[in-house]
């Protein structure tokens, strides 16, 4: 089973799903969003950031999070084990019970560790907690099917409605995602499904032809949500040492 390194928590969030929840970050996804605006997700490997506008320079550099005095630095990546996790979400289990929220797993990409990805949500279902699921289901069908009684509501992503625009932008085929959407669909899962409006990308046409899209699957427009884009996540990619691939506004 490959494990993920953790990325970071999020306590008391509410934009992940209904309610408060604590949302749960993972390191790794295999689509590379030209828009991704958090670029420290795509790689699965550990990663340490130095923010130059906020570095001392100073003589004895220890590039070290904890002790940088500037704070330049920021690890991303860090391990975690499925206990540790389900012990962190049950800290704040008073307030999921009060505002009817839970725990949401995101990304990166949850399904790019399929395997990882069923323990958790088993452990946090076996622990009474609502669990949502953030990702883009780029991911084979079995996959999902598998999860499929472990996920309370879905989260999905749907970029673009044309797969070579898909392409263009994400570095795959939106193929197996709108399967995957169809099958949720079908299966009468729980859903939200995210558009983002990027100008001059995914705006205008292909961001109708989506809400056509998820219209012909049965899923009404009150669980559709657009997200409108912005490109603050530049400092990241420069921190990074990663090409900045952000559209500009």
């Amino acid at each position: 089973m490959k494990t993920p390194l953790l990325l970071d928590v999020k306590r008391l969030a509410v934009h992940d799903g209904p309610g408060i929840r604590t949302t749960f970050h993972v390191k790794g996804c295999p689509l590379r969003c030209l828009w991704c605006h958090n670029p420290e997700s795509q790689s699965p490997e550990r990663q340490i950031a130095r923010f130059r506008h906020l570095c001392r320079h100073c003589a004895k550099c220890a590039m070290d999070e904890a002790t940088c005095p500037g704070r330049a630095f920021k690890v991303y990546g860090r391990e975690w084990t499925i206990p540790d996790i389900v012990a962190k979400a049950l800290e704040d289990k008073a307030f999921y019970d009060d505002s009817g929220g839970g725990v949401t797993i995101s990304g990166g990409e949850p399904l790019f560790f399929p395997e990882w990805t069923a323990a958790l949500l088993r452990a946090l279902k076996d622990a009474g907690l609502h669990v949502c699921l953030d990702t883009s289901l780029f991911a084979s069908p079995a996959v999902v099917d598998s999860l499929l009684p472990l996920v309370d509501m879905w989260l999905p992503d749907l970029k673009a409605d044309s797969d070579e625009l898909h392409r263009r932008c994400t570095g795959v085929s939106n193929a197996p995602i709108k399967e995957n959407l169809a099958r949720l669909a079908a299966a009468g899962a729980n859903l939200e499904v995210r558009c983002l409006s990027v100008p001059g990308l995914t705006d205008g046409a292909d961001l109708a032809a989506r809400h056509d899209f998820l219209r012909s699957l049965g899923i009404p427009d009150t669980a559709v949500v657009d997200l409108a884009y912005h490109d603050m996540a530049r400092s990241k990619y420069l921190a990074l040492g990663m090409r900045d691939t952000m559209p500009s506004l």
